[in-house]
Protein backbone atom coordinates (compact mmCIF):
# COMPACT_ATOMS: atom_id res chain seq x y z
CA UNK A 1 0.00 0.00 0.00
CA UNK A 2 2.95 2.47 0.99
CA UNK A 3 4.13 1.63 -2.34
CA UNK A 4 0.79 3.01 -4.31
CA UNK A 5 0.63 5.73 -1.99
CA UNK A 6 4.46 7.31 -2.93
CA UNK A 7 3.44 6.56 -6.69
CA UNK A 8 0.23 8.82 -6.29
CA UNK A 9 2.05 11.96 -4.53
CA UNK A 10 5.32 11.26 -6.66
CA UNK A 11 2.51 11.70 -9.60
CA UNK A 12 0.70 14.70 -8.60
CA UNK A 13 4.32 16.36 -8.61
CA UNK A 14 5.11 14.55 -11.83
CA UNK A 15 2.37 16.16 -13.62
CA UNK A 16 3.15 19.88 -13.24
CA UNK A 17 7.41 19.43 -13.53
CA UNK A 18 8.80 20.69 -16.93
CA UNK A 19 12.53 18.93 -17.55
CA UNK A 20 14.31 21.22 -18.61
CA UNK A 21 16.63 19.03 -20.58
CA UNK A 22 18.60 18.85 -23.58
CA UNK A 23 16.48 17.24 -25.20
CA UNK A 24 13.65 19.04 -25.32
CA UNK A 25 12.70 20.51 -28.72
CA UNK A 26 11.65 23.83 -29.44
CA UNK A 27 8.01 24.53 -28.99
CA UNK A 28 7.67 26.88 -31.97
CA UNK A 29 5.22 25.19 -34.19
CA UNK A 30 1.50 25.52 -33.70
CA UNK A 31 -1.29 23.01 -34.41
CA UNK A 32 -4.55 23.02 -32.83
CA UNK A 33 -5.61 21.28 -30.34
CA UNK A 34 -8.83 19.18 -31.05
CA UNK A 35 -10.77 17.70 -28.03
CA UNK A 36 -13.58 15.67 -27.73
CA UNK A 37 -15.31 13.86 -24.85
CA UNK A 38 -15.98 10.21 -25.65
CA UNK A 39 -18.30 7.50 -23.37
CA UNK A 40 -16.62 4.25 -22.83
CA UNK A 41 -18.77 1.07 -23.61
CA UNK A 42 -15.98 -1.00 -21.65
CA UNK A 43 -14.65 1.25 -18.83
CA UNK A 44 -18.66 2.49 -18.41
CA UNK A 45 -17.23 6.46 -18.09
CA UNK A 46 -16.42 9.47 -19.80
CA UNK A 47 -12.96 9.98 -21.74
CA UNK A 48 -11.34 13.23 -22.79
CA UNK A 49 -9.80 12.73 -26.60
CA UNK A 50 -6.99 15.22 -27.44
CA UNK A 51 -5.92 15.14 -31.01
CA UNK A 52 -3.46 17.43 -33.19
CA UNK A 53 -2.60 17.21 -36.77
CA UNK A 54 0.58 18.01 -38.38
CA UNK A 55 1.47 21.42 -39.89
CA UNK A 56 0.95 19.96 -43.60
CA UNK A 57 -2.30 17.84 -43.14
CA UNK A 58 -4.93 20.16 -44.42
CA UNK A 59 -2.76 20.41 -47.73
CA UNK A 60 -0.88 17.44 -48.14
CA UNK A 61 -3.72 16.12 -50.37
CA UNK A 62 -3.81 11.48 -49.70
CA UNK A 63 -0.61 11.49 -47.77
CA UNK A 64 -1.04 9.39 -44.05
CA UNK A 65 0.78 9.77 -41.07
CA UNK A 66 1.99 7.60 -38.52
CA UNK A 67 -0.10 8.35 -34.75
CA UNK A 68 1.38 8.95 -31.35
CA UNK A 69 -1.03 7.88 -28.63
CA UNK A 70 -0.06 9.27 -25.17
CA UNK A 71 -1.60 8.29 -21.84
CA UNK A 72 -2.27 10.59 -19.35
CA UNK A 73 -3.24 13.12 -22.11
CA UNK A 74 -4.81 15.58 -20.05
CA UNK A 75 -0.99 16.27 -18.78
CA UNK A 76 0.58 15.61 -21.90
CA UNK A 77 -1.09 19.07 -24.03
CA UNK A 78 1.60 20.68 -23.21
CA UNK A 79 4.06 18.62 -25.30
CA UNK A 80 1.87 18.15 -28.61
CA UNK A 81 3.53 21.36 -29.83
CA UNK A 82 6.83 20.80 -29.13
CA UNK A 83 6.38 16.86 -30.91
CA UNK A 84 5.22 18.71 -33.77
CA UNK A 85 8.00 21.61 -34.23
CA UNK A 86 10.66 18.59 -33.91
CA UNK A 87 9.16 17.57 -37.58
CA UNK A 88 10.52 21.15 -38.67
CA UNK A 89 13.45 21.31 -37.08
CA UNK A 90 14.48 17.76 -36.67
CA UNK A 91 14.93 14.49 -39.48
CA UNK A 92 11.76 13.30 -37.42
CA UNK A 93 8.33 12.36 -39.54
CA UNK A 94 5.18 14.20 -39.30
CA UNK A 95 2.73 12.48 -36.85
CA UNK A 96 -0.90 12.83 -35.31
CA UNK A 97 -0.91 12.91 -31.79
CA UNK A 98 -3.73 11.65 -29.61
CA UNK A 99 -3.88 12.07 -25.74
CA UNK A 100 -6.08 9.76 -23.96
CA UNK A 101 -7.41 11.49 -20.89
CA UNK A 102 -10.14 12.54 -18.37
CA UNK A 103 -12.51 15.48 -17.61
CA UNK A 104 -10.67 18.05 -15.67
CA UNK A 105 -13.03 17.07 -12.31
CA UNK A 106 -11.75 13.75 -12.31
CA UNK A 107 -9.42 12.71 -9.58
CA UNK A 108 -6.25 11.56 -11.11
CA UNK A 109 -5.24 9.77 -8.03
CA UNK A 110 -8.12 6.91 -8.09
CA UNK A 111 -9.08 7.26 -11.97
CA UNK A 112 -5.50 6.25 -13.16
CA UNK A 113 -5.04 3.46 -10.56
CA UNK A 114 -8.46 2.07 -11.72
CA UNK A 115 -8.06 2.62 -15.83
CA UNK A 116 -3.75 2.03 -16.16
CA UNK A 117 -3.51 -0.76 -13.40
CA UNK A 118 -6.46 -2.33 -11.49
CA UNK A 119 -8.59 -2.04 -14.83
CA UNK A 120 -6.20 -2.08 -17.75
CA UNK A 121 -7.85 -5.25 -19.90
CA UNK A 122 -11.40 -2.77 -19.80
CA UNK A 123 -8.98 0.18 -20.65
CA UNK A 124 -7.44 -1.40 -23.53
CA UNK A 125 -10.74 -2.53 -24.98
CA UNK A 126 -11.55 0.95 -25.05
CA UNK A 127 -8.20 2.15 -26.56
CA UNK A 128 -8.75 -0.69 -29.21
CA UNK A 129 -12.27 -1.00 -30.15
CA UNK A 130 -13.50 2.78 -29.84
CA UNK A 131 -10.53 5.21 -29.77
CA UNK A 132 -8.32 3.80 -32.68
CA UNK A 133 -11.42 2.97 -34.99
CA UNK A 134 -12.81 6.32 -34.50
CA UNK A 135 -8.89 7.79 -35.26
CA UNK A 136 -8.69 5.88 -38.01
CA UNK A 137 -11.71 6.96 -39.81
CA UNK A 138 -11.70 10.17 -39.38
CA UNK A 139 -8.07 11.19 -40.25
CA UNK A 140 -5.54 9.72 -42.94
CA UNK A 141 -3.44 7.59 -40.60
CA UNK A 142 -0.69 4.94 -41.18
CA UNK A 143 -2.02 1.97 -39.34
CA UNK A 144 0.96 -0.13 -39.42
CA UNK A 145 2.86 2.99 -37.49
CA UNK A 146 1.43 3.43 -34.44
CA UNK A 147 3.09 3.98 -31.45
CA UNK A 148 1.85 4.04 -27.66
CA UNK A 149 3.82 6.32 -24.91
CA UNK A 150 2.96 6.14 -20.92
CA UNK A 151 5.40 6.82 -17.57
CA UNK A 152 4.65 5.43 -14.16
CA UNK A 153 1.17 3.62 -14.31
CA UNK A 154 0.76 5.05 -17.97
CA UNK A 155 3.86 2.98 -18.11
CA UNK A 156 2.68 -0.11 -16.56
CA UNK A 157 -0.22 0.19 -18.99
CA UNK A 158 2.17 0.31 -22.02
CA UNK A 159 4.09 -2.36 -21.45
CA UNK A 160 0.79 -4.43 -20.37
CA UNK A 161 -0.40 -3.76 -23.95
CA UNK A 162 2.98 -4.69 -25.56
CA UNK A 163 2.77 -8.22 -23.50
CA UNK A 164 -1.19 -8.47 -25.32
CA UNK A 165 0.75 -8.39 -28.34
CA UNK A 166 0.33 -12.44 -29.16
CA UNK A 167 -3.46 -12.01 -28.62
CA UNK A 168 -5.91 -8.60 -28.28
CA UNK A 169 -3.35 -6.53 -29.29
CA UNK A 170 -1.41 -8.03 -31.78
CA UNK A 171 -0.36 -5.87 -34.80
CA UNK A 172 -2.18 -3.02 -33.28
CA UNK A 173 1.09 -0.83 -31.58
CA UNK A 174 4.40 -0.97 -33.31
CA UNK A 175 6.39 1.06 -31.01
CA UNK A 176 6.23 1.28 -27.04
CA UNK A 177 7.76 4.21 -25.37
CA UNK A 178 8.09 3.56 -21.47
CA UNK A 179 9.54 5.47 -18.39
CA UNK A 180 9.40 4.24 -14.79
CA UNK A 181 6.97 1.49 -15.62
CA UNK A 182 5.57 0.82 -12.07
CA UNK A 183 5.70 -3.16 -13.09
CA UNK A 184 5.25 -4.32 -9.89
CA UNK A 185 1.38 -3.23 -9.01
CA UNK A 186 -0.88 -5.88 -9.94
CA UNK A 187 -4.35 -6.07 -12.01
CA UNK A 188 -6.57 -8.21 -10.92
CA UNK A 189 -7.21 -10.97 -13.71
CA UNK A 190 -8.87 -14.43 -13.76
CA UNK A 191 -9.99 -14.26 -9.91
CA UNK A 192 -5.98 -13.45 -8.94
CA UNK A 193 -4.18 -10.78 -8.74
CA UNK A 194 -1.01 -10.63 -11.59
CA UNK A 195 1.61 -7.88 -12.48
CA UNK A 196 3.60 -7.08 -15.25
CA UNK A 197 6.02 -10.05 -15.18
CA UNK A 198 2.96 -12.77 -14.98
CA UNK A 199 2.11 -11.22 -18.19
CA UNK A 200 5.07 -11.35 -19.49
CA UNK A 201 5.57 -15.41 -18.65
CA UNK A 202 2.09 -15.71 -20.40
CA UNK A 203 3.08 -13.84 -23.05
CA UNK A 204 6.15 -16.33 -23.67
CA UNK A 205 3.76 -19.36 -23.42
CA UNK A 206 2.12 -18.28 -26.57
CA UNK A 207 4.44 -16.77 -28.70
CA UNK A 208 8.61 -16.67 -29.46
CA UNK A 209 8.54 -14.01 -31.78
CA UNK A 210 7.54 -10.53 -30.58
CA UNK A 211 7.72 -7.89 -33.99
CA UNK A 212 7.28 -4.97 -31.83
CA UNK A 213 9.86 -2.06 -30.79
CA UNK A 214 10.78 -0.92 -27.22
CA UNK A 215 12.50 1.97 -26.00
CA UNK A 216 12.60 1.86 -22.00
CA UNK A 217 13.79 3.73 -19.56
CA UNK A 218 14.03 4.84 -15.65
CA UNK A 219 16.18 7.47 -13.63
CA UNK A 220 19.28 7.60 -12.24
CA UNK A 221 17.89 8.79 -9.14
CA UNK A 222 14.60 7.24 -8.75
CA UNK A 223 13.49 5.16 -6.29
CA UNK A 224 14.25 1.56 -5.73
CA UNK A 225 11.17 0.43 -6.54
CA UNK A 226 10.72 1.85 -9.97
CA UNK A 227 14.84 0.91 -10.93
CA UNK A 228 14.53 -2.26 -9.33
CA UNK A 229 11.66 -2.88 -11.27
CA UNK A 230 13.28 -1.25 -14.53
CA UNK A 231 16.59 -3.43 -14.02
CA UNK A 232 13.88 -6.82 -13.77
CA UNK A 233 12.11 -6.11 -17.15
CA UNK A 234 15.03 -5.68 -19.23
CA UNK A 235 16.91 -8.26 -17.92
CA UNK A 236 14.00 -11.05 -18.59
CA UNK A 237 13.19 -9.54 -21.92
CA UNK A 238 17.01 -9.69 -22.54
CA UNK A 239 16.81 -12.95 -21.81
CA UNK A 240 13.95 -14.15 -23.36
CA UNK A 241 15.55 -13.13 -26.88
CA UNK A 242 12.01 -12.79 -28.79
CA UNK A 243 12.49 -13.04 -32.35
CA UNK A 244 11.88 -9.60 -34.69
CA UNK A 245 11.98 -7.99 -30.96
CA UNK A 246 13.87 -4.78 -30.64
CA UNK A 247 14.75 -3.17 -27.46
CA UNK A 248 16.75 -0.18 -25.98
CA UNK A 249 16.98 0.59 -22.08
CA UNK A 250 18.48 3.15 -20.70
CA UNK A 251 18.87 4.47 -17.01
CA UNK A 252 19.69 8.44 -17.44
CA UNK A 253 21.55 9.81 -14.72
CA UNK A 254 20.87 12.39 -12.73
CA UNK A 255 16.66 12.34 -14.01
CA UNK A 256 14.57 10.93 -11.28
CA UNK A 257 10.09 10.70 -11.36
CA UNK A 258 9.53 13.90 -12.48
CA UNK A 259 11.92 14.73 -15.02
CA UNK A 260 12.93 11.41 -16.81
CA UNK A 261 9.43 11.11 -18.34
CA UNK A 262 9.73 14.07 -20.96
CA UNK A 263 13.71 13.04 -22.31
CA UNK A 264 12.39 9.43 -22.43
CA UNK A 265 8.96 10.85 -24.94
CA UNK A 266 11.39 13.06 -27.19
CA UNK A 267 13.85 10.25 -27.55
CA UNK A 268 12.08 7.37 -28.07
CA UNK A 269 10.09 9.65 -31.19
CA UNK A 270 13.50 10.48 -32.78
CA UNK A 271 14.61 6.50 -32.42
CA UNK A 272 11.45 5.70 -33.94
CA UNK A 273 9.84 7.96 -35.90
CA UNK A 274 12.74 9.75 -37.75
CA UNK A 275 12.29 9.80 -41.37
Amino acid sequence: MWKRQMVCIMFLLFSCDKATARSEPDSAASSPLHSMKVYSTAVKDTFVIDVSLPESYSSSGSIRYPVLYLTDGYWRRGQHQPIHAMAKIENIQEMIIVGIGYPDSYDPNTIRLRDLIHGADRFLSFILHQVIPSIDSTYRTLPAERTLWGASYGGYFTMYTLFQSADIAKDIFKNFIVASAAASENTPSNNQEENLFDYEVRLSQKTATLQENLYITVGGNETSYFISSFDKLVSILTQRKYKGFFMKSFKNPGKDHFTVWEPTLYEGIRLFLKK
